[in-house]
């Protein structure tokens, strides 16, 4: 034996010079806000302790704040509210003209396609779905005005800008992805000890440090919050930037139309539904996603390539367009495709879909929610955990009335794969299969929620719905954790 240890002791300086670097061993604390720039944030700090980890997301939020205080269309103090109120030139801070430049940059790349004086445009079509009537083509175009004239003269030297149209400015789209960035540079510039960041607003996504980082990719036509993704990519540092018209449109009749104005004509963007795209920052990955989103699919890709980008786009016919540089970013999404065909028993199309509010934690720092939502048929007997919101295993037995059904199933316990949601609202879908992937019958199952937190409430409450030939609906009342629980039974693409 002790010759043992002593080998073993000689080895010990050559086994050392193979470890990896330190940052390896960092641990990754997750912190989650609502209402950040009117969505929510998640960010991911790579750090040996807590208290690095919590310097790291004080210093992200300070800067978010701070510059918020710029560049929010929705806070009538701020920089952008005053210029858009202003008729003559007006001294701007050096973050405001940053973004304005960067935007009036885009609109010669893009031939007025993205520009950011579209308000009027924008207050059109807000006032069209009011009033449920469709604008008159030739008045958008009218208001759209000349896509190549410049919308701003901007003084950089003596830090002053003014508006050479009436129309007004709105920067959230480039304006997010800037904050990201420079919250991100205030992270790794001001904070010590931390050896990598995630920072996600809103699907907007930069990161940077250590191993690489695995990040999801929404399927426009299945966006629930349980589905498997439409691909995964790894990336080590840089930006991801989304835009789609699959999450808010506006509705006109039975017809929807996209939140996206195409700067040229004020018509919104068609053809494509989502565009995703991963570039050097932030501020470049938000602009190529929304222009993207407007641009036919080939003018799209070649535009991504010209500035370096990689994406993926997908059309209204389902079509994908990947680059070549996105294609060797992707790995395997690791779930069996939701609604994949197979053998069904409930009528063809149909699903259950749960829209799902969980409340926002009442201090500055929310404590993850741990979710569980699962079905039982009309014997009590449970046959599929639909959703499962979880960071930590070991956790999931505060849910005590899904862990009583979990707990001698060891494949129902590792579907924890993922962190939990930030607060907000959220649309899950079960599809008609059991925890086996067997199709159930038709006839009556009651659906469960359970949700607990650390300094929460545990709260649990069910319904029951008919999943038969026809359409049903059903609620689960709010409690301290979430809002009323609206379940509803139909044809895939139905309510909402």
């Amino acid at each position: 034996m002790t010759h043992m240890i002593s080998s073993l002791l000689l080895l010990a300086p050559v086994f050392a010079a193979w470890l990896p670097p330190a940052q390896y061993f960092a641990r990754e604390y997750r912190f989650h806000h609502d209402n950040i720039l009117g969505t929510s944030m998640e960010l991911v700090v790579r750090a040996a302790d807590f208290e690095t980890a919590c310097e790291a997301e004080n210093v992200a939020l300070a800067e978010i704040d701070r510059l918020r205080r710029i560049l929010s269309t929705w806070d009538p103090s701020s920089e952008i509210s005053a210029l858009n109120r202003s008729t003559g030139e007006i001294a701007c801070s050096a973050e405001l003209i940053d973004v304005l430049d960067a935007y009036e940059t885009w609109r010669l790349r893009t031939g007025g396609a993205y520009r950011c004086d579209i308000g009027g445009l924008l207050a059109m079509w807000r006032d069209a779905e009011a009033r449920q009537i469709l604008p008159d083509r030739r008045l958008l175009r009218t208001v759209a005005g000349d896509a190549a004239l410049p919308a701003l003269h901007i003084d950089r030297e003596a830090g002053r800008i003014r508006r050479l149209t009436a129309q007004t400015l709105n920067v959230d789209s480039l304006g997010k992805g800037y904050i990201i960035g420079r919250a991100l540079d205030a992270v790794r510039l001001r904070v010590s000890g931390v050896s990598g960041v995630l920072l996600n607003i809103g699907g907007d996504i930069g990161v940077w440090g250590g191993r690489p980082w695995r990040i999801a990719i929404a399927d426009p036509f299945r966006p629930y919050d349980n589905a498997p993704p439409l691909a995964c990519i790894s990336l080590k540092r840089g930006a991801v930037g989304a835009s789609g018209s699959y999450e808010r449109p506006r509705t006109i009749n039975g017809q929807h139309f996209s939140h996206i104005i195409d700067g040229r004509t004020g018509w919104p963007a068609g053809g494509i539904v989502s565009a995703t795209v991963v570039a050097s920052d932030n501020a470049s990955a938000n602009a190529l996603a929304t222009t993207l989103c407007i641009l036919p699919p080939d003018e799209g890709l070649k535009l991504a390539r010209q500035f370096g980008a990689e994406c993926l786009l997908v059309a209204a016919d389902g079509t994908q367009y990947r680059s070549a540089g996105f294609a060797a970013m992707e790995s395997s999404p690791s779930r069996r495709p939701l609604g994949e065909e197979g053998p069904r028993n409930w009528p063809a199309g149909f699903e259950v879909v749960i829209n799902l509010t969980v409340k926002p934690a009442p201090r500055r720092r929310d404590y993850r929610p741990y979710v569980a939502v699962w079905a039982e048929d009309a014997e009590g007997r449970p046959v599929r955990t639909i959703s499962l919101w979880g960071n930590e295993t070991k956790y999931l037995k505060e849910l005590p009335r899904w862990w009583r059904i979990a707990r001698g199933r060891p494949g129902l316990v590792s579907a924890v794969a993922r962190a939990t949601r930030p607060p907000g609202r959220y649309r899950i879908v079960w599809d008609g299969l059991d925890d086996n992937n067997k199709p159930v019958p038709r006839g009556t199952y009651r659906i469960w929620v359970e949700s607990n937190r650390e300094k929460g409430t545990l709260c649990a409450g069910s319904a029951v719905i008919n999943c038969g030939e026809t359409e049903s609906s059903a609620t689960i009342p709010a409690s301290a954790e979430y809002e009323e629980v609206q379940i509803t039974y139909g044809p895939r693409g139905g309510k909402k």
